[in-house]
């Protein structure tokens, strides 16, 4: 399991709702660049990003500045 199971990428705002996601496939390890919220634009501020890839979770905060 690990990096050949399906991902997601999921953005959260800090009242741990969810306002963008997608599901990413088996892009496997490395660089990759993913468009979140085809449409859904993005207010600026800080931003929990979450990659799910089967069992493991990774988290890290991200900010939009305008």
């Amino acid at each position: 399991p690990g990096a050949r199971a399906p991902a997601r990428l999921e953005v959260f705002d800090l009242a741990e709702r969810r306002v963008a996601w997608r599901d990413v496939g088996t892009l496997g390890a490395g660089s990759h660049v993913v468009k979140l919220g085809e449409g859904a634009s993005l207010r600026g501020g800080v931003y929990l990003v979450r990659l799910t890839c089967g069992e493991r979770t990774l988290t890290t905060r991200a900010a939009i500045v305008r």
